[in-house]
């Protein structure tokens, strides 16, 4: 093995950089919701009418979220931007002290008119480079009502229940049946309507219609599309627009694909998930969470009712690309390597369970399985392994041994569905 400790040493830092505080990036387990622009917040922090476009006397412009499950002391950052030339208007930091979900909130004031134009609000949580939440907003003389209805939580779903509710989020859909699109409605006024439109690879209309929702707020809204012939493989999109706007309020794109989806028993609905970065792609839960890190090529997946405050590292499954650091090793050569690191670091009542090669849908993979504690924990680690030309893919799951047991059968159909691309 050829330079074997000093590229596993390489390695180890680099995984270690996911559960170090003050590193490149996070995996905190706090997160961004709810995030709109407001017409006032109150004594308390709670906004009051969400708003989508702002008059050019508004002198005050408002913008609120919602913090959830934060560490002590999580910084958010909130980016104050004039998309319409570019300019940063102004960003703040706040600490969110020792309350885990509470209201974050910004203002930003002038003493003349705003400039008329397109406008964004970014949410930052730590470190994070990608934003965490972006809220899109107008200002022009012709705002007209700031309460005027506005969509959220569009995406596509294979189905709906008896109650209209989409059984799931998919970013990928099958070349027959029937596409569903999905939204939440807010604000509805009285003759609110909304205008779906559907268009192919080459950005040609296939469907338009529209839809009627009676005076109904917030409640969930769909749009279908029932092919009558198979649809080309690629991707496609599909625009929801309400009363006779000109710009979309929303507009989302998917794949069409052959490929059938990854069986889930009776787990629950599974996501597509892919990063062009990295070169993977999965299916994680719908109701789990998912921190992207494209710049340091790995992603964080974990079920909100199962995180543990300021501990960002446990009951989580986080899968990072090693770019370059396979050269020189074999599969078991890597494995072995990395278990030797392991027992050689010092963890509390270190168990080695068990560890093995195997194929995994055609792929060679390692699996390294071992308990230890910490903290207080007694804590259980499954490192799953794929090396790839000179690339190294680690599928890495801590969990605590009361909730190992109830998690498994999640992890096994996200590994399962591991592939690259």
């Amino acid at each position: 093995m050829k330079n074997g400790k000093r590229i596993f040493l390489i390695v180890a830092a680099a995984m270690l950089a996911f559960f170090t505080v003050g590193c490149s990036f996070s995996v905190s387990t706090a997160k961004i919701s709810d995030a709109i622009m407001t017409d006032s917040i109150d004594a308390e922090g709670k906004p009051g009418n969400t708003v989508t476009a702002y008059p050019t006397d508004a002198g005050t412009l408002y913008t609120s979220a919602v913090l959830k499950n934060a560490p002590d002391n999580t910084q958010v950052r909130i980016v104050w931007i004039y998309t319409t030339s570019g300019v940063t208007m102004d960003e703040i930091v706040i600490d969110s002290g020792e309350i885990s979900n509470r209201y974050v909130y910004a203002s930003v004031s002038l003493d003349t008119p705003f400039p008329e134009g397109d406008y964004e609000v970014q949410y930052f949580i730590d470190d994070r480079k990608e934003a965490d939440a972006t809220v899109m907003f107008r200002v022009t003389d012709d705002a007209g009502d700031p309460t005027q209805a506005y969509l959220e939580d569009v995406h596509m779903t294979s189905g709906l229940d008896d109650k209209g509710i989409p059984l799931d989020s998919i970013s990928s859909v099958q070349t027959t049946g029937t596409w569903y699109v999905t939204a939440i409605l807010r604000n509805t006024q009285a003759d609110t309507m909304i205008h779906f439109v559907w268009y192919d690879t080459a950005g040609d209309v296939i469907d338009e219609y529209d839809f009627n929702p009676e005076g109904a707020t917030d409640v969930y809204i769909a749009g279908s599309l029932e092919l009558t012939a198979v649809a080309p493989e690629g991707e496609y999109w599909v625009e929801l627009y309400i009363d006779d706007a000109t710009e979309p309020a929303a507009q989302l794109s998917f794949t069409v694909s052959n490929e059938a989806p990854v069986a889930t028993a009776d787990l629950g609905a599974f996501t597509a998930y892919s990063m062009e970065e990295a070169g993977f792609k999965v299916e994680y839960p719908s109701d789990w969470d998912i921190i992207e890190l494209p710049d340091s090529y790995s992603a964080v997946f974990y079920p909100e009712d199962y995180a543990i405050e300021g501990k960002g590292d446990l009951n989580t499954v986080i899968i990072v690309a090693l770019k370059d650091y396979a050269e020189g090793f074999t599969l078991a050569d890597f494995q072995q390597a990395w278990i030797e690191n392991t027992e050689s670091s010092g963890l509390e009542n270190y168990e080695n369970v068990s560890s093995s090669l195997e194929q995994v849908n055609g792929r060679d993979m390692g699996i390294y399985e071992y308990s230890y504690q910490s903290d207080g924990y007694n804590l259980y680690t499954m490192d799953f392994f794929v090396i790839e030309g000179t690339d190294v893919y680690v599928i890495t799951f801590t969990a605590t041994t009361d909730d190992v047991q109830t998690l498994y059968p999640y992890v096994e159909q996200i590994v399962l569905s591991f592939d690259l691309f």
